[in-house]
């Protein structure tokens, strides 16, 4: 039996200072990890609405389960548009994404913050040639289509990856249509 109790104490002393480390270590990482991100939530602000050289948030719905964040884009207090950050659900589960719009609503870019797709195929949504398809386009919706695009609404689907591409294609539909009932005209009031 003391033997037993010898084994419990140490394994429990083994595991406090185990538990200990890696308290530290995450909380010293903590700052490093949350710095990095917004860094790069800068960097896709900044790339999804070039024109744009300061970004302020703005209200969102709090109700809206894809919208996480709206951040308006300007230059000398002129507002050139909006990044609507939108979290569609993928095929593996759900895809940050920032969607740039002009104040005209021309869909500028986009730019994956962040997925769980699967590696290979729903992951390539991020790749440029899926993702820069999305560029500069003047339309109210996007839609996919399996085959090469003939319209200047259709986006090619991953192959392999349908559910990913129409997740992508969802964001951005729910972006345009934010946009067109919430900010359309907003401009600098």
């Amino acid at each position: 039996m003391a033997k037993i109790l010898k084994l419990a104490a140490v394994l429990f002393v083994i595991t406090a200072v185990t538990g200990l480390i890696l308290g530290g270590v995450y909380t010293m990482t903590l700052e490093p990890i949350s710095s990095a991100k917004e860094k790069e939530k800068m960097a896709a602000l900044a790339e999804t609405l070039p024109e744009a050289s300061d970004f302020e948030e703005v209200d969102c719905p709090q109700d809206h389960s894809v919208i996480k964040e709206v951040n308006k884009g300007s230059v000398n207090g002129e507002t050139v548009g909006y990044n609507l950050t939108v979290t569609p659900k993928g095929y593996g589960g759900l895809i940050e994404m920032v969607v740039g719009i002009d104040d005209e609503g021309k869909l500028i870019d986009i730019k994956i913050l962040s997925h769980t797709e699967t590696p290979g195929l729903g992951a390539k949504a991020a790749d440029p040639a899926f993702s820069d398809q999305f560029e500069q386009k003047n339309v109210d919706r996007i839609v996919i289509t399996k085959s090469a695009p003939t319209a200047e609404n259709e986006v090619q689907a991953i192959s392999g990856a349908t559910i990913t591409s129409s997740a992508v294609a969802d964001g951005v539909n729910t972006a345009l249509e934010y946009w067109s009932k919430n900010l359309k005209g907003e401009g600098n009031k």
